[in-house]
């Protein structure tokens, strides 16, 4: 709570409103959309390679593709949420 309130009044000294833009709960359901979306899209992926290819093995295929297009949504979100705090 401190820090917190700190961080506020530095931002407040530096002539910026701390209660403009996105709030936590905004990052928060930005956050879940993109991870969401990623993993929806990883499984999609993953379904369409084990169907046209016979011999992966399909729990390590979806598990892969997962974790990669989830990483992919952290990714985007992360940027998403720079570009929205830069502005």
């Amino acid at each position: 709570m401190k820090t917190k309130n700190q961080e506020r009044i530095k931002l407040i000294e530096k002539g910026i409103n701390p209660d403009e833009g996105m709030n936590i709960t905004e990052y928060r359901n930005l956050n879940f959309a993109v991870l969401f979306i990623s993993f929806a899209v990883g499984l999609l992926t993953a379904h369409l390679l084990v169907i046209s290819y016979e011999p992966l093995d399909s729990f390590v295929t979806y598990l892969s593709m997962i974790l990669l297009f989830g990483g992919i949504g952290f990714l985007i979100n992360y940027l998403i949420v720079k570009n929205r705090l830069t502005k």
